[in-house]
């Protein structure tokens, strides 16, 4: 259990500093791509990703994906607290989008969550790094919603109505991801 907690903190942690480049770069596009670094890490090294794995919950015990889940949350918040307390340009970027982000209706949150556990599944499943990379960059372009990412965000934007979204988000997520893995699946 120790393993999985230290390897969900730096899988939020990755995520994190996915969000800050993606928030801060000056061409969305190349914001994208360079996101999709802490998903190829994560694969590469084997760390635990809530929204990677909850797409093979048959076999992922859930007590491991409910630390998981924690874990990720705690080592996203960890580079906003970093650098956009420190950069106040950043932090001004960072509260901007989650006024935007959380301005969506709880159906759209459920929507674009479902999109986003989707393409999550699909970058972990294959494993093949053009197809991570991708599957990144369409989730951030397409304005679709990841519970790990999305988390740095509820905290500049704290309050029931958005951590009822956030729940959205989360449940969005893993529909997505179970529901693609179901679609995947070969005949046995």
């Amino acid at each position: 259990m120790k393993t999985i907690i230290r390897h969900s903190i730096l899988s939020g942690f990755l995520v994190g500093l996915g969000v800050m480049i993606n928030t801060v770069a000056d061409n969305r596009y190349v914001g994208a791509m360079l996101f999709s670094l802490a998903l190829l890490v994560i694969i590469e090294c084997g760390l635990q990703l809530y929204t990677g794995k909850i797409g093979f919950v048959k076999t992922v015990p859930a007590e491991n994906l409910a630390v998981m889940l924690v874990g990720n949350l705690f080592g996203s918040a960890i580079p906003m607290l970093m650098i956009a307390t420190q950069r106040p340009e950043v932090l001004k970027i960072m509260q901007e989008a989650a006024n935007k982000k959380f301005s969506n209706t709880f159906l759209a949150l459920f929507l674009y969550g479902c999109l986003c556990g989707a393409l999550m599944f699909i970058a972990v499943y294959c494993k093949k790094m053009l197809i991570t990379v991708f599957c990144i960059m369409v989730f951030i372009l397409s304005g679709y919603e990841h519970c790990i990412a999305d988390f740095p965000y509820l905290l500049l934007n704290f309050s029931v109505v958005n951590v009822l979204k956030y729940m959205v988000i989360i449940v969005g997520n893993s529909v997505g991801s179970i529901v693609i893995h179901f679609l995947m699946k070969k005949e046995e």
